[in-house]
């Protein structure tokens, strides 16, 4: 028995899953039933079922983080797809693969007060890679569809990799009319592209120069073992040519490698708040990844405007906000590195250029250590006591605004083998929870969300699916009542007129220990007695579906106070 709704739905899925495509996350709704069904057949597709499309987004991307493949969201008609957008933004900025399949009435219905309808012809604007307006499955073939498939998965996964936007216009009756079709799975056609080999050294002769420095920024790779991998490469390129790293903890460059790990500096954001780094101006920089997270760094590469910067970007998403750059190369990585080491390899492994580094990054960690260890709990030993705690093979999802921002500046370099990972390519505070989730349904190791309290107020909606999706996350949350990285702005400082805590600071006065037995939460707040660590390892060692909540109470003022502190200590330090 046919049926010509289904049909081509059926083998759009079979061609999805032949090409490796393996979750769907759908968010309940009436219009994207044959989808929803259709997808749902497959018993070589995962489910997970959404309740909120705007966590629905956020959950796929940290799927798309974790494995390196496009997640398929599955919505209604109206305004559940303009909920997509949020997490469209940072898969786009991210260069994550999503296949975003959104319902729409038939053409005859829009524009004519049906309800549910609004114009979602192009809702995500410039933020996907394909987007196509579909016809109705009842107008179009089984190979057209297993077609349009195909072209969504090469646009997803391309070298500019993103989210791709399929509407799908679907007209009543929207059940099937017997069985559900379940065809194969459809395997990919042989590639007649010829395979692409690189002329020539994107890097030339530049790793014959001495002062050379290497800064890696966020997703240099899709996914979380490719980025481990291109870390290793760095490394070993590092070692070849004698050049310093500068790395964030979330480029996998900073713990759990064998080798090479004293070329990544531990202490560069503090180091480069200081003109006296501006003296050690390299020759050459090259750049792997997006904008780095640390402003110093910036701000420092503005400032000594090296004669070559040379940025390696396969997916040409040309983060070059500071307009230093002044070479091009949308090549892999792995390429770049792999004939550049070759052509390094032997060159040197130490120099008075790279001794010089190392003199002031020895000084500045020694100031910060010294400092966090002597000081009160506040955000920096919170950080560096949770993550001490955590197992290897531990993954922890980082919040945008400060906890990214204080893995990079209190994090010491080495220790077990924990992946980072955070939302830096729109670095919004939305969809933390669910990015986290995504990742704890798509890897086994244990996932450690490491969050703010305004991110966590900001998805809810997040945190009480857990339990629904039988799934375990464990959350570290600095409570400082607000947003407290807006104390470290210019706008805070001195006598404006202007009301800073209600319009900046946003002070909440929300108990979140009162989130505790919420939708299968336990919350718990640490106080000074508590050692951070004890509670993180019970919490990960849970097998209980749900969210373990760890609230660490922070002064607001206190912080700031000590982050203060510490950059004049550490300018006092460089200066002698």
């Amino acid at each position: 028995m046919t049926d010509p709704v289904y049909d081509p739905i059926a083998a759009f899925a079979a061609t999805l899953a032949g090409h490796g495509v393996t979750d769907v996350v759908i968010s309940p709704g009436s219009r994207s039933t044959p989808l929803a069904v259709a997808f749902h057949a497959r018993p070589d597709l995962r489910t997970t079922i959404h309740l909120d499309e705007r966590s629905a987004g956020f959950f796929a991307v940290g799927q798309a983080r974790a494995t390196g493949r496009p997640s398929v969201l599955i919505c209604t008609s109206g305004s559940a797809a303009a909920n997509y957008l949020p997490a469209v933004v940072e898969a786009n900025h991210a260069g994550l693969p999503l296949i975003v399949c959104t319902a729409d009435r038939p053409p005859e219905l829009r524009d004519w007060g049906a309800g549910q309808t609004i114009d979602q012809v192009g809702i995500y604007g410039r933020n996907t890679r394909w987007f196509a307006d579909l016809p109705v499955p009842s107008d179009w073939s089984e190979a057209a569809a297993s077609i349009a498939a195909m072209r969504a998965i090469e646009m997803a996964t391309a070298p500019r990799r993103g989210p791709v936007h399929l509407n799908w216009p679907l007209r009543e009756p929207l059940e099937p009319a017997g069985p559900v079709p379940v065809p194969d799975a459809i395997a990919p056609r042989p590639n007649r592209h010829a395979d692409f080999r690189l002329a020539e050294d994107p890097l030339g002769d530049l790793p014959q120069l001495e002062k050379g420095v290497i800064i890696v920024g966020p997703d240099v790779a899709p996914s979380i073992a490719e980025q481990h991998k291109i870390s290793d490469w760095i490394l070993r390129f590092a070692e070849s040519v004698a050049w310093p790293v500068f790395a964030e903890p979330i480029t996998q460059l900073r713990r759990g490698h064998r080798y090479g790990e004293e070329y990544v500096m531990n202490a560069v954001d503090h180091l480069c708040k200081h003109a006296t780094v501006d003296s050690l101006r390299p020759d050459v920089v090259v750049r792997l990844g997006a904008s780095p997270t640390t402003k110093p760094v910036r701000e420092w590469l503005e400032r000594v405007q090296p004669e070559h910067v040379v940025l390696i970007d396969h997916e040409q998403r040309w983060h070059d906000a500071s307009f230093t750059a002044t070479e091009h190369h949308s090549v892999p990585p792995v390429t770049a590195l792999g004939r550049a080491r070759r052509l390094g390899n032997g060159v040197r492994n130490r120099s008075e250029w790279l001794d010089a580094w190392w003199n002031l990054d020895d000084k500045a960690s020694t100031v910060v250590d010294c400092i966090v260890a002597a000081g009160p709990r506040l955000s920096a030993r919170v950080t560096r006591e949770f993550v001490d705690a955590l197992p290897d093979e531990a993954v922890v999802m980082t919040s945008n605004s400060m906890p990214v921002r204080d893995l990079d500046s209190f994090l010491a370099n080495g220790g077990p083998n924990t992946t980072f990972v955070g939302n830096r390519g729109a670095s919004g505070i939305d969809g933390i929870i669910s990015t986290g989730l995504g990742l704890a349904a798509s890897q086994d190791g244990p996932v450690v969300v490491y969050t703010g309290d305004l991110a966590l107020l900001h998805d809810l909606t997040g945190l009480a699916s857990a339990a629904r999706l039988g799934l375990h996350l464990t959350i570290v949350c600095i409570d400082n009542d607000g947003g407290g990285i807006f104390s470290l702005l210019p706008i805070a400082h001195g006598d404006r007129g202007i009301d800073f805590e209600t319009l900046f600071r946003t002070p909440h006065g929300i108990d979140l220990s009162g989130l505790d037995g919420f939708a299968g939460i336990r919350a718990s707040v640490l106080g000074e007695d508590v050692d951070i660590g004890e509670a993180v390892r019970a919490a990960i060692a849970s097998t209980a579906a749900g969210v373990d909540l760890l609230i660490v109470p922070v002064d607001r003022d206190a912080d700031v106070a000590q982050r203060r502190s510490i950059t004049a200590a550490v300018g006092e330090a460089l200066s002698r």
